[in-house]
């Protein structure tokens, strides 16, 4: 079956704009030398933006294991297992967004047991990983021209 380019889109300038507006936060964070930790809005602004990435990278894979690989999903994280077993993307990228994977199931599940330091740690680090996944999904699209 064909992608759907333009749906395919949508879902990764999401991802870019919930990247950026993150970046942006911590930008404030090292120029006005304040702790992210220290503002509830901004940490429940930091983990919505972290959920709807998460959200967005599940629905491009599962797009795509649908329309490329004929694979029904029937469920979050059989999205991600199911997109390793037809190495959708990188084997590093993978193993580097599963903390966020894993990480927005405990937001939406048990947002109780969120470390906010560690989880402002690790999603000041992964930005990059959420780029760089945009870069791969837009470099297997630019693959699958039809």
């Amino acid at each position: 079956m064909k992608l759907d380019h333009d749906r395919l889109q949508k879902y990764l300038d999401e991802i870019a704009a919930e990247t950026i507006d993150v970046a942006g936060l911590f930008k404030l964070e090292r120029r006005k030398k304040i702790s992210l930790v220290g503002d509830p809005t901004v940490l429940k602004s930091l983990k919505y933006s972290t959920i709807v990435i998460a959200e967005a990278i599940a629905s491009v894979l599962q797009h795509i294991l649908a329309k490329k690989h004929n694979t029904v999903i029937d469920g979050y994280t059989s999205v991600f297992v199911k997109s390793r077993e037809k190495q959708i993307i990188s084997d590093s990228l993978m193993a580097r967004l599963q903390p966020f994977i894993q990480f927005r199931n405990m937001l939406v599940h048990q947002y109780w047991r969120v470390d906010d330091n560690v989880f402002v740690q690790n999603l000041s680090a992964g930005l990059k990983d959420f780029h760089d996944f945009v870069i791969e999904i837009k470099q297997l699209l630019d693959e699958n021209v039809e």
